[in-house]
C-alpha cells in the first residue's frame, strides 16, 4: 500500500470531485472500463476521489452516460511540484549545491569535541589543551592523531594519568582518567613502585588507576612476573616514577590430587569398648591403671577436663581414655566409588587452599585410572586479584628506550582490559 502511495506520488494524480443524480452508476461504469480510482468518500451528493492524470479524459463519456459532472480539485505529485517551481530553478540548483558543500564539511571536520572522566580538572583548562594539540572544532578529522594527541595531552598535564582519543565521523570523544591524589587514597604514598603477580594466573580483567600497563586480557603470567609498570614510558619525554596503583585479576587454579586403590582394607568397629582413666593434678598426669591394662588393636579416644585455679595454668582435672575394638576387612569399591570418595575427601581441603578475597568460578572433579586404583583430581578455578606491590628496581631502567607498550585504546578503569 505505501509503495503505491509513493509510486502514484511520483507520478503526479488528481484529486477531482463528481456531482450527479447517479453516482454510483458512475463508479460503476468507471471499474467496467479499468478506470481506478482511490480514496472515495461522499458528501452531501458529491463524491471525492482521486484518479491518475492519464485516465482523467476518459471520464468525458462516462460523464455524458451517467449526467455526472466530473470537477479537478487538486493536483498532487512531484510533476506538479516541480512545475510550480521550474522558473526558480537556479535557486533550486544553488541550494542542492550549497545543502552538499555543509553536509561535506559537517562530515569531514569536527563539530563537537566530548570530554568524560575528568572530576579536579575544570574542563575548560581540558580544552584549551586539546586545541594547542589540534583537537578543536573546524579542524579535519583526518588530520587528528590520536597517539600524538595521547603523549602531549598527558606532557602538558602532569595531573593525567591516562588520555584516550577516539574520531568517530564528525566528533572526538575524549576519555581523561586522572592521577590519584594521595590524600584520597590513604595507602598510596609518593614512593615509586610496580604492581606484580602473587601468583600464576591468566589475566582476565585489569582496573588500572595509575601506571604503565604491561600484560593484557588472556596473557598468562608467572609469579614475580610486572603487571603495571611505575615507570611511565613517553616517546616525546623520557619516563617518570610513579606509584603503579590498581587491581589485575586472573584465572587461578587451587588442586589437589590423591591416588584410591580400588581394593583397599577398612577398620571394622566390633563395638566392644574399654575406658581407663587418669587424673591430672598440678599439671603432672597420674594414671589409675596399669600399662598391661591398655589393649592392642583398639582404636583410643582422648577426652580431658581440668579446672584451674592459678594463673599459671595450676589445677586438677580427670582424663578418659576410650579404646574401641575393630577388625581389618578387605573390600572392593568401582571407579565411581572411588572418584566419590576422592572428591568427598579431597573437597574440603582444597577450600581450606582457596583465598578469601578470591572468587570460586567453577569446580572440577577428574580422574585417572591407574591399573588397580584411581588418582582423584579436585580443582578450584578461582577469580583474584594477584597484585601486589613492589619496590622499582632503577638500575633496570632502560633510559634510552621505551616500553613495550602502553595503553593504548580502551579505558583502563573497565572491567575489560585494554586491547
Amino acid at each position: 500500500m505505501l509503495f503505491i502511495r509513493i509510486l502514484n506520488y511520483l507520478k503526479g494524480y488528481l484529486v477531482i470531485t463528481v456531482g450527479g443524480r447517479f453516482p454510483e452508476r458512475f463508479i460503476n461504469i468507471c471499474v467496467r472500463r479499468g478506470i481506478r480510482l482511490w480514496n472515495v468518500s461522499s458528501e452531501g451528493g458529491v463524491f471525492t476521489c482521486g484518479i491518475a492524470v492519464r485516465d482523467f479524459p476518459l471520464l468525458r463519456d462516462v460523464a455524458r452516460i451517467t449526467g455526472s459532472r466530473p470537477r479537478i480539485a487538486e493536483r498532487r505529485g512531484l510533476p506538479f511540484l516541480l512545475r510550480r517551481y521550474r522558473r526558480r530553478s537556479a535557486a533550486a540548483i544553488l541550494g542542492i549545491v550549497l545543502f552538499a558543500a555543509i553536509l561535506y564539511l559537517a562530515s569531514t571536520r569536527v563539530t563537537n569535541v566530548d570530554i568524560v572522566g575528568n572530576e579536579r580538572i575544570p574542563e575548560d583548562t581540558l580544552r584549551a589543551q586539546l586545541g594547542e594539540c589540534g583537537v578543536r572544532p573546524g579542524v579535519e578529522a583526518a588530520d587528528i592523531e590520536p597517539d600524538r594527541v595521547r603523549n602531549e595531552m598527558i606532557m602538558k598535564n602532569d595531573q593525567l594519568a591516562w588520555v584516550g582519543v577516539n574520531v568517530r565521523g564528525s566528533r572526538v570523544y575524549i576519555e581523561i582518567v586522572e592521577r590519584l591524589d594521595s590524600e584520597s587514597v590513604p595507602h598510596i604514598t609518593d614512593e615509586e613502585c610496580n604492581l606484580v603477580a602473587a601468583k600464576d594466573g591468566v589475566i582476565a580483567r585489569l582496573e588500572v588507576k595509575q601506571g604503565q600497563t604491561m600484560v593484557r586480557k588472556g596473557d598468562g603470567v608467572r609469579a614475580g612476573d610486572v603487571l603495571v609498570s611505575g615507570v611511565m614510558d613517553s616517546v616525546y619525554g623520557g619516563y617518570r616514577l610513579v606509584h603503579a596503583y590498581g587491581d589485575v585479576f586472573a584465572s587461578t587454579e587451587y588442586s589437589m590430587s590423591r591416588e584410591y586403590p580400588l581394593n583397599y582394607t577398612e577398620k571394622v568397629y566390633t563395638g566392644n569398648e574399654k575406658k581407663l582413666y587418669a587424673v591430672k593434678l598440678f599439671g603432672r598426669e597420674f594414671d589409675l591403671y596399669t600399662k598391661g591394662m591398655v589393649p592392642e588393636g583398639f582404636d583410643e579416644e582422648r577426652n580431658e577436663s581440668c579446672f584451674t585455679f592459678t594463673e599459671n595454668g595450676a589445677g586438677f582435672g580427670g582424663v578418659c581414655r576410650i579404646f574401641r575394638e575393630y577388625t581389618l576387612e578387605n573390600r572392593h569399591r568401582t571407579v565411581s566409588e572411588a572418584v566419590e570418595t576422592g572428591a568427598a575427601e579431597l573437597t574440603p581441603e582444597v577450600e581450606k587452599m582457596v583465598p578469601e578475597n578470591a572468587e570460586i568460578i567453577n569446580k572440577i572433579n577428574d580422574h585417572n585410572i591407574l591399573g588397580d586404583s584411581v588418582e582423584v583430581t579436585v580443582t578450584y578455578e578461582c577469580l583474584e586479584n594477584i597484585a601486589e606491590e613492589k619496590e622499582i628496581d632503577k638500575s633496570l631502567i632502560d633510559k634510552s628506550g621505551n616500553l613495550d607498550y602502553d595503553i593504548d585504546s580502551g579505558d583502563p578503569t573497565n572491567t575489560e582490559a585494554p586491547e
